[in-house]
């Protein structure tokens, strides 16, 4: 199948570089970066799959790019960035802006008349937006938006699944954080969840594994289950550990 992949550089997104380039589930990867840079290597993984495409706005997908993209049959949505890193304005484009209108541009790629997208949340994420933090309130907006999409005619091939990872462990050490940042959580949240919240720690390796599993999917609701939610198509860390670690 051919998958798109955004965020690819970061903690989940390169995870889930390594999990499609080694899988023959995935025959075809197309990667969205604002910006160049070099594919991993190793004697099981298949670069020459992969393809990076530079693209700079996430808001907009002009023709020549969706032609690049044609036949595509899933998307995994990793791009994201904490709300502790931006402004309010910025954390909402990236969070809810960017997902939704790729969303709605990728919906006619496949040839098959479906398309799986799926969108990396976080444990937290509230459709109510009744949280008191952004971060949940934004991206449950965010989760909610991207489920209705389906019950209109124009984007009725999306198969839509929120995935909310808890504290995802190892973080990338490439990832640019700031250092007050790095060293509150690799030095003080990290080992506490490790330690007493272990339910709330999601193995990166687990949770590519269950992305690449959604994308590459029939696109069908998921059986109930615990951590199943929103109809089968949102997935709690209960529910990823479950599937990823079966």
């Amino acid at each position: 199948m051919h998958i798109i992949l955004t965020g690819a550089t970061g903690t989940v997104g390169s995870a889930v570089l390594h999990y499609c380039l080694a899988s023959p589930k995935v025959t075809q990867l197309s990667i969205l970066s604002r910006r160049p840079f070099s594919l991993p290597s190793g004697d099981h993984l298949d670069i020459q799959k992969a393809n990076i495409i530079i693209h700079e706005d996430y808001s907009t997908y002009p023709d020549e790019l969706s032609m690049k993209l044609k036949g595509a049959d899933g998307c995994i949505w990793a791009q994201g960035i904490s709300q502790t890193q931006v402004k309010k304005d910025e954390y909402v484009r990236i969070t809810h802006d960017y997902p939704l209108a790729a969303a709605k541009s990728f919906s006619s790629l496949s040839n098959t008349g479906k398309f799986n997208f799926i969108y990396v949340s976080g444990e937290g994420a509230d459709p109510t937006e009744n949280s008191k933090l952004l971060f949940g309130r934004i991206k449950g907006l965010t989760e909610s938006e991207l489920l209705s999409l389906p019950s209109t005619s124009t984007w009725e091939a999306l198969r839509v699944f929120n995935v909310r990872p808890g504290y995802v462990d190892p973080p990338n050490p490439d990832r640019p954080r700031p250092l007050v940042l790095r060293l509150l959580v690799d030095y003080a949240l990290a080992p506490a969840f490790r330690q007493f919240l272990p339910s709330q720690v999601t193995p990166v390796k687990v949770l590519a594994k269950v992305l690449v599993d959604l994308a590459t999917s029939d696109g069908n609701a998921l059986q109930g289950g615990p951590g199943i939610e929103g109809g089968g198509r949102t997935l709690r860390n209960v529910a990823i550990r479950s599937l990823g670690e079966a």
